[in-house]
């Protein structure tokens, strides 16, 4: 599944459960916003000619447990470089996608400016390889390529103001800066 296609069938969620748990969240008075859905967007850290440099992103999710400080989360990423041998190609830099996994904690929350830090753990695609098509498949006999994996790390930090979040996601591949929202 594509990257495009990931971002279109969980924008539409997200947004339709951020709706319902805020209006949830208003017939209960008191109620604290726990979860977090941010995209991201910035830099590659590309340093040679066999790296990709196409703008990586991101989409992520986290979410806070009402008794604990402790913030556990996801995000997928388009980022770093996939060296593909597929399509009859030879090692072509392409851009990889990373899964990740995010755990962290609250570090600041007085009911309308919030703090949140997570260290992200996860893999990254490096090489994709299958024996050629004659047809004009992706690969021999249409099989799904041999995909190898990296580690994946950096931190996510966010700052919310309300419902409002902006932020910042490292990892070793890329720099971008996040915005989302609280429900």
């Amino acid at each position: 599944m594509k990257i495009s296609q990931v971002l279109c069938l969980c924008l539409p969620l997200a947004i339709a459960a951020g709706h319902a748990q805020a209006q949830e969240g208003d017939s209960q008075q008191g109620a604290t916003l726990r979860n977090t859905f941010y995209i991201g967007a910035g830099a590659a850290n590309d340093d040679g000619p066999l790296e990709n440099d196409d703008t990586p992103f991101s989409i992520g999710f986290l979410h806070q447990r009402p008794d604990s400080k402790l913030i556990l989360g996801f995000d997928i990423g388009r980022e770093g470089t996939m060296l593909d041998s597929t399509w009859g190609m030879d090692d072509r830099p392409k851009q990889a996608t990373s899964y990740n996994f995010l755990i962290g904690g609250n570090l600041m929350d007085n009911g309308r400016f919030r703090t949140d830090a997570a260290l992200l753990l996860g893999v990254r695609e490096s090489f994709a390889d299958c024996a050629d098509s004659y047809l004009g498949f992706q690969c021999y006999a249409d099989e799904a390529p041999d995909t190898d994996y990296k580690g994946n790390f950096g931190a996510v930090v966010t700052l919310s103001v309300d419902k409002f979040t902006l932020g910042l996601r490292a990892t070793g591949e890329s720099t971008q800066i996040l915005a989302g929202f609280r429900f």
